[in-house]
Order: structure tokens, then C-alpha cells, then sequence
């Protein structure tokens, strides 16, 4: 399933793509809907700044079985200052780039369902053993 919305560049708008992409990780990935807010927040909050006011802001969500990829795409050029938005996704993402030429700025991040820890119960010992038995 894909999920996309365009918007344009006003600070204004960061709250409704957060909450956007709140409800879409909700439906899909209830576990993931509050890194899927902050992440897409982050991300389009860097787009504002590269876009223009009459140009528009592209994002899009895929869902797998066990992740959200996230997207923004901005007219804007190639940004490779990261900062304060990359440091928020690399605590809540698998993976996430950056990328820009002639047609503009992606940026993308992974957010996947957190498995469980798993611990095993530790070995049942019956005694030690003793030498010679």
C-alpha cells in the first residue's frame, strides 16, 4: 500500500503531515505510528527550507508487511548539512538517505517493527560434577 500527500512549503503544515502520517503508521503499523510522526515531521520541516513558496512539498509512505518507508521529495537542491533532523531519525530508523540532482531533494527513512527481546532461561544445572564420577 502506498500513501502520498503534497503540500506546500508553510511551517503550518508540519503539524498536519505529522498527524497524517500518525494515522497512516496507525492503521498499517500501530507500533511504529509515533516514530512515523516525529520522522516525517523532521523531514519536511528540512524540505520547507529548501522549497520555494509556490512549489510544493511531495511525501509518500509505503507500507510493508513489517515496515514504513517514508519519503519527501522538494524541489529544492542537494542538502548534505543533516543536522538536527538526521540525528532525530537515526534513533528511530533502520535506514535512511538522502539524495538530490536536476529534479530535487528525496530524503527517505525505514522505520520497522520492533521485535521483541528474546531470553532464553538460563541453563538448569543439576550440580557440579565431581571428579572422577
Amino acid at each position: 500500500m502506498v500513501y502520498r500527500l503534497s503540500l506546500s512549503p508553510a511551517d503550518t503544515c508540519i503539524e498536519s503531515v505529522g498527524h497524517w502520517a500518525r494515522a497512516v503508521a496507525q492503521t498499517e503499523h500501530p507500533d511504529l505510528a509515533s516514530d512515523a510522526e516525529q520522522a516525517t515531521r523532521a523531514l519536511v520541516s528540512a524540505a520547507i527550507r529548501r522549497t520555494k513558496r509556490n512549489e510544493l512539498i511531495h511525501t509518500q509512505i509505503d507500507v510493508t508487511p513489517d515496515s514504513l518507508r517514508i519519503e519527501v521529495h522538494d524541489p529544492g537542491g542537494f542538502d548534505d548539512t543533516g543536522g538536527f533532523e538526521t540525528a532525530e531519525l537515526s534513533s528511530a530508523a533502520i535506514s535512511f538517505g538522502a539524495s538530490g540532482d536536476h529534479s530535487g531533494h528525496r530524503t527517505w527513512v525505514i522505520l520497522r517493527k520492533r521485535s521483541e527481546a528474546r531470553h532464553d532461561p538460563p541453563a538448569m544445572t543439576t550440580g557440579a560434577r565431581q571428579a572422577g564420577s
